[in-house]
């Protein structure tokens, strides 16, 4: 459940943010290419903790503390 409610928020967000840099840069508003673009970014940040878990060495070592 978590997943959906960060996916909706991170499209919602994506929204806001492609809107303000359309404005800013004097551009035209998508929402279709915003939507793609934050739901992609998301999936990164869904899938990137995991991959750098397995690449972390300290969680391979005893801790002696």
């Amino acid at each position: 459940m978590r997943y959906i409610a960060t996916l909706v928020w991170g499209v919602i967000l994506g929204q806001v943010v492609g809107f303000l840099a359309s404005a800013l840069t004097g551009g035209t508003y998508d929402p279709k290419l915003s939507a793609i673009v934050s739901v992609i970014f998301t999936i990164i940040l869904f899938v990137l903790p995991p991959i750098m878990k397995a690449f972390d060495p300290t969680t391979d070592e005893k801790k002696t503390n």
